[in-house]
């Protein structure tokens, strides 16, 4: 059934965060699976991230990875919000804890409108030939140079896919910045390459750190098919139109 109870002012469901954040959090995931939906790896587990901002920012995310489905658990600023992505489909669901709701958002095509741009970014990338090992797992150094950002990646293989944070230009988040929608230019250039970054530091060309994301646990191991659905008890949402600013809506 339908939820018909009562919406914040720009759309979404009383007491959850900003539709506009979710919009840009739908957008950027869609965008950074472009490159990865129809390759998906054969990992299945679960791997946990912490990520700071430049202004002390923290979130925590995790990725459950199972054949071609992908969830998303994150929290920050008091809130929770999920998202599971089924490649197979180009679907996802948006999972609100908080409201005990969920969303269907058809992502074929912001998925086809990434793939067409593909290759255009304009950062430098340099696969520096260093490697490190995290959590027991070899990662190589990629460094990418945009005109104000020099960010350092630790990218592994065999774990899954990378799919992005949901924020335009890292760090941002889904719950607030204000961004556009937009993936940060070292999520972009993993795009289409494979590889798990379990390292990312971003300064300025001053030297700041900017921005900050380290794996602290890799799961590997079956998860439960029960992961991938909405949670027994939860409303279905119909996202509003919005006035056009709904980029999931078919034409």
């Amino acid at each position: 059934m339908p939820f018909n109870g009562g919406l914040n002012p720009d759309g979404g469901p009383v007491g959850s965060p900003p539709m506009n954040s979710l919009i840009r959090f739908l957008v950027v995931a869609g965008l950074c699976a472009a490159g990865h939906v129809f390759a998906a790896d054969s990992f299945e587990g679960k791997v946990t991230l912490a990520m700071t901002s430049g202004k002390g920012r923290a979130q925590d995310m995790t990725y459950s990875m199972k054949g071609q489905k992908i969830r998303m658990d994150m929290k920050a600023e008091g809130h929770e919000m999920s998202s599971i992505m089924d490649l197979a489909k180009l679907e996802m669901l948006m999972l609100m804890p908080e409201q005990k709701m969920y969303m269907v958002m058809p992502i074929k095509k912001p998925v086809e409108q990434a793939m067409e741009k593909q290759g255009a970014s304009t950062a430098e990338v340099e696969v520096t030939g260093k490697t490190d090992t995290i959590l027991g797992y070899k990662c190589s150094q990629i460094l990418v140079k945009d005109k104000d950002t020099v960010t350092e990646m630790w990218v592994a293989e065999g774990l899954g896919m990378f799919m992005g944070m949901g924020s335009g230009g890292g760090g941002g988040g889904p719950f607030g910045g204000g961004r556009k929608p937009a993936a940060a230019k070292w999520e972009e250039a993993l795009k289409g390459k494979g590889g798990f970054p379990l390292r990312v530091i971003s300064h300025d060309l001053k030297g700041k750190e900017t921005f900050k994301m380290e794996a602290t646990k890799i799961e590997p191991g079956v998860r439960p098919d029960s992961d991938f659905v909405p949670p027994a008890g939860y409303q279905k949402f119909q996202m509003p139109d919005l006035g056009g600013l709904n980029p999931f809506k078919r034409n």
